[in-house]
């Protein structure tokens, strides 16, 4: 059942886009882009968007994209351009998903490459020292023709690679290569753990370019790599490689990283230049907005040029001023954003849906984080039984836009996920002057607060604050939601605490909360989450909400795929009837009071009587008045994709 749904919902991504456009919502599936024009931003097909390339795929002159998504819901696409905005993004068609001369399960790392005859090459990795070749044929939509390319001379397997032209009329081949460790710590739980002093107890990962060389790609079998950096360029990986020319004699390789930074190599015949960076207008190194980088050229001649720049979160673009700094640094204008045609809703990569009246006006509006750590605003244009979501504004506070960011340090698994902010918002009006606010869990495991200190037409968020309990911050299970919502009269705070236990709450005022102690089944016993240690800790995305309409406060959960509530022993989603793992929507009814919660077993969610599942590492439920007849309290569920998913409540069954 986990596979059909993952079929499902990869199969929406990609074709949905093209249903009417005035139904925005459908039930069981992603919510629609509600742009009035049907151009939206793109939405990627699944956690993770990797541009493979661009390339004149038919008669219009105009380069279109390839992407290459992830294991999660595999799939290799082409999006053909239409036309920029007035603003100079490019627009791009739905996906046309491609086939390949080999089972595409997204787990093997592609390019494509198109050479002066306008032919089109694919490449793609497998395992460290082997490439595979196929030629694309446009008029079927396929890959065809695969051939093997053996690569000698790397000291080791390559990680990613690339392939570019060099001015010479040579193909150069770009493999990443790791520094080898050998003071590893062994890994425990999934989790190494940080040292008494909080140093990172294993060598931070870094890593290097290899090279070779070909004189054309037709009958290529053979590869003889050769050193080109030292392997100290970036850490824990350069996530691909792509070119352009700045003049008649300068070219240079830009490389994405994992970290963010962009790096660029100007290419002298087959070797490269000391390395130099891509830079913003006042010359700061630039840093993509997404989890890694992985970068396209794109060029439109006389019109645009510029990178795209992919990861777990999106694709954005980056014109070329085609200047440098002194220093010969690369100099490329502000990210804006990729636009697609009748797009699905999208807000990044495991998006955290509160839904609420934002900015007064009487309609539902949805507020979402997502795992690169921001907090996005989707106006509703519509209304409350049809509502049409715009694309998101990034939030701010303190006048500076909300990147949560764990760096080094405050991630649970490592410096290697200081990227990952997983920040997860929850909107209520938490001090009674009835605007409403802003509260978080994130990757760092802290639990915050954003005071709305604007007005009800035009909020405006103050800096993040932590909750204290006896004068210390709070702090539980990562990647949480707070469970948020007044019960008995009190305004209750429900999360995962250090023992992996569901933990009650009661604010005290802005800044301060009261404890509330455990919460507990009808048995007595108390409600752990998982059944696992180390990073599958926390993640529980909680609401407080009364969802049988008995007028006791319930609690929905949504979980990842390891979760075990209320034990380790029988707990779901892991151990429901068949043990597959996938991400849930549980259902906990309260069978005791507002005042005096006992909760029963939690039960799964269900649409049309097959259970909820949504990918692997977590979904975040959410509800109100929206859709249906808009009397009824329906459900929206955030997924790993960065779509919002639509459940009218008829169509759901818990028993």
């Amino acid at each position: 059942m986990l596979k059909r749904h993952i079929f499902f919902l990869a199969l929406s991504l990609n074709s949905l886009g093209a249903l009417a456009q005035s139904d925005f919502l459908v039930s069981g599936q992603p919510i629609k882009n509600g742009a009035a024009n049907g151009i939206g931003n793109f939405a990627a097909p699944s956690l993770t968007g990797i541009v493979m390339g661009t390339a004149k795929v038919n008669d219009d002159d105009y380069p279109d994209l390839f992407v290459q998504s992830d294991i999660r819901a595999p799939g290799t696409y082409l999006y053909h351009f239409k036309k920029l905005t007035e603003k100079g993004e490019p627009i791009f068609s739905q996906g046309i998903k491609l086939t390949l001369p080999f089972e595409d399960t997204g787990e093997n790392k592609a390019i494509i490459l198109q050479n002066p005859n306008q032919e089109i090459f694919g490449f793609w990795r497998f395992g460290g020292k082997l490439l595979k070749k196929a030629n694309f044929n446009p008029k079927n939509n396929s890959f065809e023709g695969v051939g093997n390319i053996t690569i000698n001379g790397l000291p080791w397997g390559m990680s990613t690679f690339g392939v570019v032209r060099t001015l010479q009329g040579k193909y150069l081949f770009l493999f990443t290569v790791p520094k080898p460790n050998t003071e590893n710590v062994k890994m425990k739980v999934d989790s190494a753990y940080y040292t008494p002093e909080g140093y990172w107890p294993n060598p931070l990962s870094e890593v290097g370019i290899y090279g070779a060389v070909a004189n054309d790609l037709e009958n290529l079998t053979k590869l003889e790599a050769k050193p080109l950096t030292e392997l100290d360029q970036a850490y824990f990986g350069i996530s691909g490689y792509t070119s352009f020319q700045l003049n008649d004699k300068e070219q240079y390789v830009l490389c994405g990283t994992r970290m963010g930074n962009i790096h660029a190599y100007q290419i002298d015949g087959e070797q490269l230049f000391p390395n130099k960076y891509v830079v913003d207008q006042k010359y700061i190194l630039r840093r993509s907005p997404t989890v890694n980088a992985f970068p396209a050229y794109f060029k439109i001649e006389g019109k645009t040029e510029g990178v795209f720049i992919s990861g777990e979160g999106g694709i954005v673009y980056y014109p070329n001023t085609k200047q440098k700094d002194k220093q010969g640094n690369l100099i490329f204008e502000e990210a804006i954003s990729v636009k697609q045609e009748n797009p699905l809703l999208y807000g990044g990569s495991l998006v955290v849906p509160s839904l609420a009246d934002w900015d007064g006006d009487g309609l539902i509006d949805i507020v979402s984080g997502n795992s690169a750590g921001n907090i996005l605003f989707f106006k509703n244009t519509g209304t409350n039984q049809k509502p049409a979501y715009q694309d998101p504004v990034a939030l701010k506070a303190g006048g500076v836009a909300i990147h949560v960011q764990p760096g080094y340090r405050e991630d649970i698994q490592g410096p290697h996920e200081a990227r990952w902010g997983y920040v997860c918002p929850v909107v209520y009006d938490w001090n009674g002057d009835g605007l409403p606010d802003i509260l978080t869990g994130d990757s760092r495991g802290k639990f915050m607060v954003y005071l709305n200190i604007g007005t009800k037409a035009q909020p405006k968020l103050d800096v993040e604050k932590p909750l204290f309990y006896k004068g210390l911050n709070v702090h539980g299970g990562w990647r949480s939601i707070p469970g948020v919502g007044n019960m008995a009269g009190k305004d209750a705070y429900v999360i995962l605490d250090s023992d992996n236990q569901f933990h009650l709450y009661y604010k005290i005022d802005a800044y301060n909360v009261s404890d509330g102690g455990k919460l507990k089944l009808t048995d007595g016993t108390f409600i752990n989450g998982h059944r696992r240690k180390g990073g599958q800790v926390g993640r529980a995305k909680t609401q407080i909400v009364d969802w049988d309409g008995d007028g006791v406060k319930d609690l929905l959960i949504g979980t990842g795929r390891s979760a075990a509530i209320p034990n380790p022993i029988n707990g779901l989603p892991y151990f429901r009837k068949k043990k597959g793992e996938g991400a849930a929507v549980l259902f906990m009814r309260n069978a005791g009071t507002d005042s005096e919660p006992l909760y029963e077993f939690p039960k799964m969610m269900k649409f049309k009587g097959y259970d909820i599942l949504l990918g692997a590492h977590e979904c975040a439920p959410t509800t109100a008045y929206i859709g249906g007849d808009g009397k009824t309290l329906n459900l929206v569920v955030g997924t790993e994709y960065g779509t919002f998913m639509f459940y009218d409540r008829k169509d759901l069954s818990w028993k």
